[in-house]
């Protein structure tokens, strides 16, 4: 039966969990049907074409295309190297000579006699892109694609930026309500190597206390929350939250309850204490629109490649808690109080089925069941 509200945010010890891992254009795979990978193992790879440049032999010369065919001094196919000679005619008798170099290397792509129009491809770029995640390939699109399946322990996040990022899960030694300062994490530096970390706790990190776990060479920072004056500074600009995942950033921030200054949730702190010292995939890419992706922690459970069976999320009933997902009341948690049958009409005219909430900062509010998100406790 379909839902009419948005899935809950996982936080799950052990499931299965699949990612798909994709080229941008057709190159090779690098794995096989059934190999297990390590998350920094390469899968697929290809060659990303190098610029073209178009050189206007006529143009440049001032002559007529014709009169350049003979004067071209290399051929289509041919590696050239910067600075050498493409074209050399003589005039008035042989007492003058033009001639053109190239103005970088490539390889000669092509020469239309018509216009005189030389082509220069640049050299290519290897691209490779690795596994993400530790474990089994279980399907493989030859040179386009590859699935990877793993047991795992998964924390989704309601918002993130930053990129995908490995590293180490090392839990700070604070409270869940507390505000994380540098201090802090000079602190936890001084009992343990933070390089390639996963920081996990906290209600939120203070600016100069992400910069901090940056310069220390963390991966990561996974809190509960986030004030939009630190996420500014972080990022550098103002930011929505429709899509992330490609900021410029030292590091990547991962939130998990929402914005202002919320704890982490409990049961995210008890599992992260569980996951101290293992490995973990993550990232910050975030689309609250169409086609939801939440930030994410994976972290392979120690049979890596072995599929285990996940729970079925709770149902959306009153007592359910829930957090709203969309403005005027993003990121705010509450408790289901009634689940209409009827629909209802919104504020845009439209009518939907809706749900009251009782919001924890003691608000009632009607929101479409399509503008929340499950909790699972």
């Amino acid at each position: 039966m379909a839902r009419a509200y948005t899935p809950g945010l996982e936080v799950k010890a052990r499931t299965t969990v699949q990612r798909r891992r994709e080229l941008p254009l057709p190159g090779k795979s690098l794995v096989g049907l059934g190999d297990l990978v390590q998350a920094s193992t390469p899968v697929l790879s290809a060659e990303l074409p190098g610029d073209l440049d178009i050189i206007r032999v006529a143009e440049r010369l001032g002559f007529e295309p014709a009169d350049v065919i003979d004067g071209m001094r290399v051929q289509v196919g041919e590696q050239i190297s910067s600075g050498q000679l493409l074209c050399e005619l003589k005039t008035f008798f042989g007492l003058f000579t033009s001639s053109l170099e190239a103005p970088r290397g490539g390889v000669v792509e092509f020469f239309t006699e018509a216009n005189a129009h030389l082509g220069i491809r640049q050299p290519s770029t290897p691209l490779e892109i690795d596994a993400y995640i530790s474990g089994k390939i279980v399907e493989v699109e030859e040179g386009k694609s590859v699935l990877i399946e793993t047991s795992a322990s998964l924390i989704q996040g309601i918002f993130g930026v930053g990129g995908e990022r490995l590293g180490i899960v090392q839990c700070m030694d604070v409270e869940r309500d507390h505000i994380v300062t540098s201090a802090d994490i000079a602190r936890a530096q001084s009992h343990a190597d933070l390089s390639k970390a996963v920081l996990i706790g906290g209600s939120r990190f203070e600016y100069d206390a992400l910069m901090a776990a940056a310069e220390a060479g963390a991966s990561a920072v996974v809190t509960g929350s986030v004030d939009a004056g630190t996420l500014r500074s972080f990022v550098g600009h103002d930011i929505g939250v429709s899509i992330t995942g490609d900021e410029d950033v030292p590091l990547t921030l991962i939130i998990t309850e929402g914005f202002g200054k919320l704890p982490i949730a409990a049961r995210i702190d008890e599992l992260s204490k569980d996951l101290q010292g293992r490995s973990a995939s993550v990232n910050g890419a975030t689309q609250v629109r169409a086609g939801a992706m939440r930030p994410e922690i994976i972290v392979p459970n120690e049979e890596g490649a072995q599929q285990a069976k996940s729970d079925k999320p709770a149902g959306l009933e009153p007592g359910a808690r829930i957090r709203v997902i969309r403005v005027p009341y993003f990121g705010k948690l509450g408790t289901v109080a009634e689940l209409p049958t009827a629909p209802e009409a919104i504020d845009t005219g439209a009518k939907v089925r809706v749900l009251r909430v009782t919001l924890d900062d003691g608000q009632t509010a009607t929101v479409p069941r399509a503008n929340v998100e499950l909790i699972q406790e």
